[in-house]
């Protein structure tokens, strides 16, 4: 996948809307890729969080300690879609465990790069933040 292309998924995501371009492109390229097969975890409940992944393409399944499961599908037709996004604004521990359902790429967001993204921007601080507290818990 192309730069411009991550960047094109990410500005359609809610905590990315209004982030100036460029600044969406550096997020990307400070960003890590990372690849995942069916079956692997992403993070498992409890863990440490280490920031978010935005899922580029492929299948996760959400699981909670309450047997609470739900699916997040992407691809070409749904887009791109976060999990984990309660890390980029504190350190805490993960409230769900992530599973590939299919092969899965990712970006993988650090929660200091994105805090430094917001806030050098004040136009989108207010957006990005609000975004993010409208998020539910059980998509983490």
């Amino acid at each position: 996948m192309l730069l411009n292309e991550e960047v094109n998924l990410l500005r359609h995501l809610p905590i990315f809307q209004g982030i100036d371009l460029g600044l969406l492109k550096l997020l990307c390229l400070s960003s890590p890729r990372r690849s995942f097969a069916q079956g692997d975890v992403l993070f498992r409940e409890g863990e440490p969080s280490s920031g978010a992944y935005v899922i580029l393409s492929g299948s996760v399944e959400i699981r909670r300690a309450a047997h609470d499961r739900h699916t997040v599908k992407t691809g070409s037709n749904a887009g791109a879609a976060i999990v984990g996004q309660s890390s980029l604004l504190r350190d805490t521990f993960r409230l769900a465990t992530v599973v590939a359902l299919t092969d899965v790429e990712a970006l993988h967001i650090n929660g200091d790069c994105f805090l430094q993204l917001v806030t050098s921007c004040a136009k989108s601080s207010a957006r990005t933040m609000h975004a993010l507290n409208a998020q539910s818990p059980e998509q983490d």
